[in-house]
């Protein structure tokens, strides 16, 4: 049955990278149009626009990680906004991976339709297409993949605290209990000891991260995260340029 579908290719300006100054900014994808489609043409639109959607949907997310790893503040003793900038981000983190595998689903379903394809363009095109599209959405998931490492490395340091403070107080309650048995002071030897284990399960101010040479803040890892996932953005801008070049040839002989 022959009907009329409107193949969107969109790329929101908003939500776009920008491109490097010294490199030539890469097609946007588009708008195609109506397009006299049959059943078989119909189903590549509907698999590609859904592919698109999520690719342009990670393009937000990446956009609001880096806002959000630019100006966190991790290292400023707050712990209970510690724990909500790091789960406002691990929420990021969740849906950008969930968006970029539901695409990368979509990109294999055109892959299979353009091996079933007897137009000898359409299944170049289309395959190329999928392929660039697909190369994008990989690199979207692979800044998610990042940045869940990230934060667990984050929530690991963070049990590490809790179990030293653990520790400190259960040391503090052993000298307390050998120093009763002792027969210390009831009140020098005693009040000596609560101080230091009071000491002991204070929180820490200031999170670090170690690596072989060097020694980050938690801040400071969150902002490296930063410039680097700003830094992916380019190829991701240029992955979906390339699809748009394919575009049109995907639904040739619709």
């Amino acid at each position: 049955m022959v009907a009329d579908f409107l193949f969107i290719f969109a790329l929101s300006a908003a939500a776009s990278p920008t491109p490097s100054p010294a490199a030539s900014a890469p097609p946007a994808l588009k708008e195609i149009g109506h397009v006299r489609a049959t059943a078989a043409c119909a189903e590549v639109a509907v698999h590609a626009n859904s592919a698109i959607s999520k690719a342009l949907r990670d393009d937000i997310l990446v956009t609001q990680v880096i806002g959000k790893l630019e100006k966190v503040d991790l290292d400023n003793g707050n712990a209970i906004d510690r724990r909500n900038s790091l789960q406002a981000l691990g929420d990021l983190a969740k849906q950008l991976r969930a968006q970029a595998v539901a695409g990368d689903n979509e990109v294999k379903r055109l892959r299979d339709l353009a091996a079933k394809s007897t137009d000898p363009t359409q299944k170049k095109e289309l395959k190329s297409f999928a392929d660039e599209l697909g190369g994008a959405l990989y690199r979207q998931k692979q800044i998610a993949n990042d940045l869940n490492g990230m934060l667990a490395y984050f929530d690991e340091q963070d049990m590490l605290k809790v179990d030293e403070s653990v520790s400190n107080m259960i040391r503090s309650s052993s000298d307390i209990t050998a120093e009763s048995e002792n027969g210390a002071g009831a009140n020098g030897g005693t009040q000596h000891v609560q101080t230091s284990g009071m000491m002991g399960v204070t929180p820490i101010a200031k999170a670090r991260a170690e690596r072989e040479n060097e020694k980050l803040t938690d801040t400071q890892m969150a902002e490296n995260a930063a410039h680097d996932f700003e830094a992916r953005t380019a190829d991701i801008t240029n992955d979906e340029g390339l699809a748009a070049d394919h575009s049109e040839g995907a639904v040739s002989g619709c």
